[in-house]
């Protein structure tokens, strides 16, 4: 039996700039079949929170912080858009949500609205740059050697995949599996390793030393 078509992902935009803000919500708003735009106040509903900066500083990663715990949402994904950010404050973003990174310049507002649409179906976008630097910093830190968390030889060179930002359908024609067969993966890794989605997954590899 048929359940319907699947329902838009909710969004709230999040900006210093009420000019910049009032043009990506005004944007999204005129697209209703692709996206729910909802208002500050109902935050706790959305699916992805846009985040629109010039800079990222101190007081836009507590924004990110305190929207995020504010919602109670664990889910909620965070889309950044800023000209640039640090691995320091790439690895505090996503600790708080964050799983796609814009840089301003280059992005169109098509593109945000596509982000935030594969954002909510659990995809995640990196410039390869920012994830270089993301293993680097996380190469540095100490992981533990329980066999716990180890990951199995088809876990390993799905995520070697994903650092390289491959699609899940992608990998599945990659390592001739189904594309359910990969999404079962994944979602088994983060649910047993305790990582929230798939830029988690890449940390956590980078710290082990498979990447």
């Amino acid at each position: 039996m048929s359940t319907g078509p699947e329902r838009p992902p909710t969004v709230v935009v999040l900006a210093n700039d009420p000019v910049t803000r009032e043009g990506v919500t005004g944007y999204l708003r005129s697209r209703p079949q692709m996206v729910e735009v909802l208002g500050f106040e109902d935050r706790a509903r959305a699916d992805v929170m846009v985040v629109l900066a010039t800079d990222v500083t101190s007081q836009t990663l507590a924004g990110i912080r305190k929207a995020s715990l504010e919602t109670g949402n664990p889910d909620m994904r965070v889309v950044l858009v800023a000209d640039s950010i640090t691995e320091a404050q790439l690895t505090g973003a996503i600790s708080h949500g964050l799983v796609s990174f814009l840089p301003r310049r280059q992005t169109e507002m098509q593109h945000i609205l596509s982000t935030i649409v594969s954002s909510r179906a659990g995809h995640a976008y990196l410039p390869a740059e920012l994830v270089r630097k993301l293993v680097e910093g996380l190469r540095a830190m100490q992981v533990s050697e329980s066999s716990d968390f180890t990951l199995s030889e088809r876990e390993i060179d799905i995520v070697r995949l994903l650092s390289e930002g491959w699609t899940t359908e992608e990998i599945a024609e990659k390592l001739s599996y189904s594309e359910r067969t990969i999404k079962n993966a994944i979602h088994g890794m983060l649910a047993r390793l305790g990582l929230r989605n798939r830029t988690h997954a890449v940390g956590y590899a980078a710290r082990i030393g498979i990447l």
